[in-house]
């Protein structure tokens, strides 16, 4: 290690590089979540504050809230043909159980490539599992 040790008003002052410090709260933390409990603490209080934190930052910037939602509305304008059936869309929508996703089998806006808002490109998926396949195309085996 590169630490150095000054003395700054008569006391030695320990000075680390950026890495060693990086280092040294890291292990500090792994020790800290390695007793029992803390691990499922953190998670609980990671998530409550997780979700206040984003609860105040869309409040406090509405205006990029409203563009993403705008941009999210015309995308799937966008991917809506002439000839798609609106109304198996919106059936296909209300039917959809409980517990369950409306996921597009391709997605609207993929990397890869991108899909049309049609009941042929709909399927319902649990909520656990449309949520873990986010906006990827997984194709059948």
């Amino acid at each position: 290690m590169a630490t150095q040790i000054n003395t700054i008003m008569g006391r030695p002052k320990l000075i680390e590089t950026e890495e060693e410090r990086r280092l040294r709260l890291r292990s500090a933390y792994n020790r800290w979540i390695a007793k029992p409990g803390n691990k499922e603490k953190k998670y609980k209080s990671d998530k409550k504050y997780s979700a206040e934190a984003h609860k105040r930052w869309r409040q406090a910037n509405k205006h990029k809230t409203r563009l993403k939602s705008a941009n999210e509305r015309a995308a799937r304008l966008q991917r809506i043909p002439l000839w798609a059936d609106k109304e198996a869309v919106k059936e296909f929508y209300l039917n959809c159980p409980a517990g369950y996703h409306v996921d597009h089998i391709i997605p609207l806006r993929g990397k890869i490539v991108s899909g049309l808002h049609i009941v042929e490109n709909m399927q319902y998926l649990i909520a656990e599992v449309n949520i873990s396949k986010s906006n990827k195309y997984v194709i059948p085996a």
